[in-house]
Order: structure tokens, then C-alpha cells, then sequence
């Protein structure tokens, strides 16, 4: 691969790439960013937590469907030689998995394992795991550093930091070269609304309708938010960068932004006269504030998010107004 000159991305034209959860909110953008950068795409999803219509039609596009713990899918998938492996599919939401901790561990840990021992057969140049600013739960400083003490306090963010673990061991078994990116928060289009969604998600949906904007806690809490272009580009680097093999890096923004001041950006873009209500934290949530510490990203890959909070929030808008 060649560096692209007027990028700080690598060409990656003609490559062969698998996505697993390649139809969600984070992985149908990474879908359509390497079909654009001229990758060959194969996506693996059980589309059971997305939509349809979030990958478009291309002659470079492979879509099969099956659960990542199905054998016989994995063996049909890697039947195909692939040079990176974007591993995504996951079972989503804190909430959820503390309702049903035990399909957690079978689709987040089992599951990424069966594709890591797949994917080590044939030694992709890279195994790009997605995992989760949740992992670090509660800590004395709301600034996330990688070398940070994991703290989880949830099924979800517990099989994330399982998952992490396998990546590492996998390599130490076999030589498979991985790298971990910890996502913090992202939205944007394809991101749907939901019971168990995120909240930016489902305070458009909201105001959309005319319906109250629910916030649970004070609305001072705050989180790094981090639009899905910004990953996408996270993701791409840490796979494809030399500095980015076998480390973990944090892809946020590295600015924390209050759940109250959302909500206000939200009611002024969508011009809704929906009113802010408040209700008790779930029993789970102890996390008051998360700010991600980037820097190591910069540095090693390039990383360098450019999205800011209002422009984010604008480009979602625009697409929930066309869907």
C-alpha cells in the first residue's frame, strides 16, 4: 500500500476486507468509506439490531447473512481470503446486556472469538477489533487514559474487555497481528432510535415528534461524543497504520460534553417545542463524567477528529430528515 498524497490515509484500493456488523450504525459508514476508497467488502450481520437500506448497492459489496457463533457461516465467509478483518458485530446496549448477561457472553465473547480463530488461519494483515469507552466504567479521573485500570460495571462493557483480551492472546498463539480501538459514544446516520439506543439518537426522534426529551439524572453528566466519520477515520488508521499494530487506542474527541447541553443543541436544531424531562439513573450507570484522552491516537496514527459537536448533531439531522 502507498500513501495517498493529499491524505494522511493509506490507499487501500483493491484490497479484500471483511466487516463483520458491517450493516450498523458504526460499520455500515465504514462499509461505504472503503468501497469509496475502492476496498473490496465483504459484511457479515444477522441484521437483528439494524435496519435495512444502510448499505448501498455495489458491484464490490458481498453481504451475507448469519450469526457470527454459526460455524457454518464462518466457514463459508473465510472461504474467501481477506487482507483485514474489521470485526464490529456485537450484541449492543448496557441495558440490555444486564436484562440477558448470558446472550452477551455467547454473541460478544464466544462469538469474536470464533472469528478471531478463523481469521488466524489465514493471517490477515491486521484484525481490527472495535471495542468500548464503557469497559473503563467509574474512575477518580473522568479523563480515559489506555493504561487506565479497566473498571467494568456492566455485562456489555465486561464482554468488551473479555473480547479485548482474546485479540492478545490470539496473537501470542498464532502471530496474528490485531489492533483494539475504544469508541467513545459515536452518532450519526444509521445510528436508529430505540429502547436501548443511544440517547442522541433518541432525542431526535423525540423532538421530532413533538415528544418530551427524557434525561436520566441531573443532565450534567457528560460524555466524549464522537461522530461516525471521526471513527470511520480512527478505524481505517488503526488498521492500516505500522504504528497502530498490536496497540489499543482511544478514538473520541477528547472533549466532554454535558447531556443537558444536548438536548438544548437538539430542541434549537430541530426548532421543537418538546420539553426536557428528568427521571431517576439506571441502577448501572455510574459514570458521572468521560472524557477520552486521544492523544495517544494522534501520535502513533495520525488520528485527528475535526467534527465538532454542532456540526455533528446538523449532519444527523439532515439524515433523519431524509429517512
Amino acid at each position: 500500500m502507498k500513501q495517498v498524497e493529499s491524505s494522511y490515509m493509506m490507499d487501500i484500493s483493491g484490497i479484500n476486507a471483511l466487516v463483520t456488523g458491517g450493516n450498523g450504525a458504526v460499520g455500515s459508514n465504514l462499509v461505504k468509506r472503503l468501497l469509496e476508497q475502492g476496498a473490496k467488502v465483504t459484511v457479515l450481520d444477522d441484521f437483528s439490531q439494524s435496519g435495512t437500506g444502510n448499505l448501498p448497492r455495489h458491484a464490490n459489496l458481498t453481504i451475507m447473512k448469519g450469526d457470527i457463533t454459526d460455524k457454518k457461516i464462518l466457514s463459508k465467509v473465510f472461504s474467501k481470503k481477506f487482507d483485514y478483518v474489521f470485526h464490529l458485530a456485537a450484541r449492543f446496549a448496557n441495558e440490555l446486556s444486564v436484562k440477558d448477561p448470558l446472550e452477551d457472553l455467547r454473541v460478544n465473547v464466544q462469538g469474536t472469538l470464533q472469528v478471531l480463530l478463523y481469521a488466524s488461519k489465514q493471517k490477515p494483515e491486521r484484525f481490527l477489533y472495535t471495542s468500548s469507552s464503557s469497559l473503563y466504567g467509574h474512575q477518580i479521573k473522568p479523563v480515559m487514559k489506555e493504561d487506565m485500570m479497566p473498571n467494568p460495571s456492566t455485562p456489555y462493557a465486561t464482554s468488551k474487555l473479555t473480547a479485548e483480551y482474546y485479540c492478545k492472546s490470539i496473537y501470542e498463539l498464532y502471530g496474528m497481528n490485531y489492533t483494539i480501538v475504544r469508541l467513545s459514544n459515536s452518532y450519526g446516520p444509521h445510528d436508529p432510535p430505540g429502547r436501548y439506543r443511544n440517547v442522541i439518537p433518541n432525542f431526535f426522534e423525540n423532538a421530532l415528534h413533538k415528544r418530551p426529551i427524557i434525561i436520566t439524572g441531573t443532565g450534567k453528566e457528560t460524555r466524549d461524543f464522537t461522530f461516525v466519520d471521526d471513527c470511520v477515520d480512527g478505524i481505517i488508521l488503526a488498521a492500516t497504520k505500522k504504528g497502530g499494530k498490536n496497540e489499543t487506542f482511544n478514538l473520541g474527541t477528547g472533549k466532554e460534553t454535558q447531556i443537558s447541553q444536548i438536548a438544548k443543541l437538539i430542541l434549537k436544531i430541530t426548532k421543537s417545542k418538546s420539553k426536557t424531562n428528568y427521571k431517576s439513573m439506571r441502577s448501572f450507570d455510574h459514570v458521572k463524567r468521560r472524557k477520552m484522552d486521544i492523544s495517544k491516537a494522534k501520535r502513533m496514527i495520525g488520528y485527528n477528529p475535526s467534527t465538532t459537536i454542532e456540526r455533528g448533531l446538523e449532519k444527523t439531522y439532515q439524515w433523519f430528515l431524509s429517512n
